[in-house]
């Protein structure tokens, strides 16, 4: 009877050990050929200019954290990534009993395509990528103050990493 129950839970163990293996795991979409990734600067729709650069350097940065392709200049790409700021919009959220803006929220929306360059096709193109951050500019109960720069720090990192989930992996 005790090698039974042994036996058992064993076998229960090991079925448990196969199902942890069963999750999603995220796969390359990208054909095989392409190995190298230029991508060009941000253009800017909007009136806030320079974040067009801190974008297109936090995309970089991100694609090089990532490994999976080489960053090159254009004409050695196998791909080539564009992107558009289309939309930044800062408004308050909340104010003070003196009707004094404790926080905004910034929300930067992009439109990228990725083309492929030994094809001559584009692999994808999305528009609307979007991502926001909400921030405190007056001290209240312990919240960090931050600044307009510090929250679009926030969304360009939050942008790159969309950008490039979505040329490796296909989703995000």
């Amino acid at each position: 009877m005790n090698r039974k129950l042994i036996l058992n839970a064993g076998l229960i163990g090991i079925l448990a050990l196969g199902l942890l293996g069963c999750g999603k795991t995220p796969m390359s979409v990208l054909p095989t050929y392409i190995k190298k990734i230029a991508v060009n600067n941000f253009s800017n729709n909007t009136v806030h200019y320079g974040i067009e650069d801190k974008l297109t350097k936090k995309v970089i940065e991100e694609f090089l954290r990532d490994g999976r392709l080489e960053i090159v200049k254009a004409e050695e790409a196998d791909a080539l990534l564009t992107g558009v700021i289309v939309r930044y919009s800062l408004e308050p959220v909340s104010y003070d009993a003196q009707s004094v803006i404790e926080q905004y929220k910034l929300y930067i929306g992009i439109d990228v395509t990725l083309q492929d360059q030994v094809q001559g096709t584009t692999m994808w193109t999305e528009s609307n990528i979007h991502e926001d951050y909400t921030y405190y500019v007056t001290a209240k109960a312990g919240q960090l103050v931050e600044t307009e720069n510090d929250a679009q720090e926030a969304v360009t990192d939050l942008l790159s990493r969309d950008v490039v989930k979505r040329t490796v992996v296909g989703w995000w």
